[in-house]
């Protein structure tokens, strides 16, 4: 039974990485225009992530990467589609923060004894919550990919940017991207107080931006097995940040 259990846990941690391997591949070729090639990568990467829990986050950023190559490619009922399915997988990962193994801290400062004594598990709380904070914002990346077919984009980038906001901070780089794409919906509707606004958001971000993606994470090492953080990492820090415009 040990050496069952220990080469399962190697196929999984195989699986971790070749998921995170061919993840990186399609960001690059996405990146550089390739569209086919990511979609056919991170189609294999979405193949591999089915050996993690049907809740997990990197599920919910495979759904999503093969919903922008659809929208990339300019079919927007195929896109449509598949940004629904990545919705609903960011949603359901919900449950699998709520019971995700948390990292140790310690917990010597005044503050944290008290809290600990008057409310049992409230230091875990806590961190849990800003663990969904981080969440959301990779469930931000698929609404701000997903709002040209929205039938409110304005809506729809509003509540990106504030995912993003909430996840990663104000300085995160990816929220400009996103700003840039409101103010241009804002003007069009004649909004211009509200354009202006989110202009001059851009303009806070990009004078000192904090950047979140795969360059936060170092490789996994061969027969890694990351923790929990470190998976609901992958799954945000993998997943672009793209704006596209309604054909």
């Amino acid at each position: 039974m040990g050496t069952e259990r220990a080469n399962d846990g190697n196929a999984v941690a195989g699986a971790e990485r070749r998921w995170e391997a061919r993840v990186r591949d399609g960001l690059t070729a996405f990146r550089a225009g390739r569209v086919d090639n990511a979609y056919a990568t991170w189609r294999s990467a979405a193949a591999i992530a089915r050996a993690f829990d049907v809740d997990d986050p990197r599920r919910a950023a495979s759904r999503t990467h093969l919903a922008l190559c659809h929208a990339a490619a300019g079919n927007d009922a195929a896109a449509g589609r598949a940004f629904r399915r990545a919705f609903s997988a960011w949603e359901v990962a919900e449950d699998w923060v709520a019971r995700m193994a948390l990292p140790q801290r310690a917990r010597s400062s005044a503050f944290h004894l008290r809290l600990e004594q008057k409310n049992p598990g409230g230091y875990d709380a806590i961190a849990r919550a800003g663990y969904g904070r981080l969440l959301g914002a990779g469930r931000a990346a698929a609404l701000a990919g997903g709002a040209h077919l929205a039938r409110n984009s304005a809506a729809t980038l509003e509540e990106a940017q504030s995912l993003r906001a909430a996840g990663l901070g104000r300085r995160d780089g990816d929220q400009a991207p996103i700003c840039r794409a409101l103010a241009a919906v804002r003007e069009a509707a004649g909004d211009d107080a509200a354009a202006l606004d989110a202009r001059q958001r851009v303009e806070e971000i990009e004078r000192d931006p904090v950047r979140f993606g795969p360059e936060r994470l170092a490789p996994l090492a061969e027969g890694q097995v990351p923790s929990d953080l470190r998976r609901l990492e992958a799954a945000v820090y993998l997943t672009p940040v793209v704006l596209l415009r309604r054909r």
